[in-house]
């Protein structure tokens, strides 16, 4: 009975962490950010996707990215300009998902139907499919034009995602731009 409910909990904690958001980021070592003061968007639908990937993520969502890149950076000091040549950095982002294959394997206690005999501990594999999905925010220093931070978030997506996404996306953003600039 005790390893039933330690299985029991060993799963829901494995399940609850898998849900959750994970972001990180990467930078440009030899960049100096603290010159940075203004920002603009790289283009007036800053999404960049391949051809026919834009229309699979709605324009009320890419709007609420929008939002929540801009609300970020303006807590953070940062102020929106409109033009993107005087802009100190531009910033852009992708959105993407990916069916994912989730394989668990582990021993499950078998013993007869009567209980003689000695144990048999065989294995178990479970396999299940999931959906990830990925914001991922670039900025590229506007006087050099090139890549100078990236940042990205994953998370498995639930229904409870796809219905609460306004909430999701500020989450995810909040995540990703904690680290921007670096310290």
């Amino acid at each position: 009975m005790k390893r039933l409910l330690f299985a029991v909990f060993l799963s829901s904690l494995v399940a609850g962490c898998a849900t959750t958001i994970q972001a990180r980021s990467d930078y440009d070592r030899a960049q100096n950010f603290s010159r940075y003061r203004t920002f603009a968007w790289m283009d007036d639908d800053p999404m960049i996707a391949a051809r026919g990937e834009r229309d699979r993520v709605s324009p009320l969502n890419r709007r609420r990215i929008v939002e929540a890149v801009e609300a970020e950076l303006g807590a953070k000091g940062f102020r929106k300009t409109a033009d993107r040549a005087a802009a100190d950095f531009v910033v852009s982002y992708t959105v993407g998902a990916r069916d994912r294959i989730d394989v668990l394997s582990y021993p499950e206690p078998y013993r007869g139907a009567w209980g003689w005999g000695r144990p048999y501990f065989g294995s178990r594999v479970d396999v299940g499919t999931y959906t990830e999905g990925v914001l991922a925010i670039d900025v590229f220093d506007g006087a050099a034009r090139v890549p100078v931070w990236h940042g990205w978030a994953t998370k498995r997506i639930t229904p409870h995602d796809v219905e609460h996404a306004a909430e999701q996306i500020r989450t995810a953003a909040g995540m990703i731009l904690k680290t921007f600039p670096p310290a």
